[in-house]
């Protein structure tokens, strides 16, 4: 099978990962909105890094899905899109251990925020794998994306769910 008729078949699966990613970054805007505080300078680091690789991921489901969904014969412009996510994936990740670590806040700087690191790691090592098959041809492997959005999903419900819990806790303690 080609690879224009093998990515045809995932038509729906790329336009739902589509749809999911953009509707769900509108909404951390919404949840972001409720504590502003979050994002400014002085806000806390750990939270800040947390929101900022939230919406990071969103942004990189919809580019993948977004690639995927244009007509193309050859499976080249995914291969370099998952290239470059890859690449800026890991690099992104070190940086935002390194920024965490400036948190005076345990909870944020601890192995917790490495453990935070260990699923997307592993979707940006994936995404280059997939890059280096892909380029060279082998479309079977195009069935593991599945794996990287499965991966991001994850990683980016817990840490809205974190940011939710944490803002409802700042706002219950401003209250009290």
């Amino acid at each position: 099978m080609s690879f224009a008729d093998q990515i045809a078949t995932w038509q729906a699966f790329f336009t739902t990962v589509a749809g999911l990613a953009a509707t769900l970054a509108g909404l951390l805007f919404v949840g972001l909105g409720l504590n502003p505080r979050i994002m400014a300078p002085d806000g806390p680091p750990g939270m800040r890094v947390l929101a900022a690789q939230t919406f990071h991921h969103f942004l990189v489901l919809l580019v993948i899905a977004l690639i995927a969904l244009v007509p193309d014969e050859t499976a080249r412009p995914l291969a370099i899109t998952l290239l470059f996510v890859g690449v800026q994936g890991v690099v992104r990740l070190g940086l935002d251990l390194r920024r965490v670590r400036q948190d005076r806040d345990p909870n944020w700087r601890t192995l917790r925020a490495m453990a935070r690191s260990v699923s997307p790691a592993v979707a940006y090592a994936l995404c280059l794998w997939l890059a280096v098959d892909l380029w060279d041809g082998v479309t079977e492997a195009l069935g593991n994306i599945v794996i990287v959005v499965i991966l991001l999903l994850l990683h980016v419900s817990i840490n809205c769910w974190d940011l939710l819990a944490a803002i409802g806790a700042q706002a219950s303690v401003r209250s009290e």
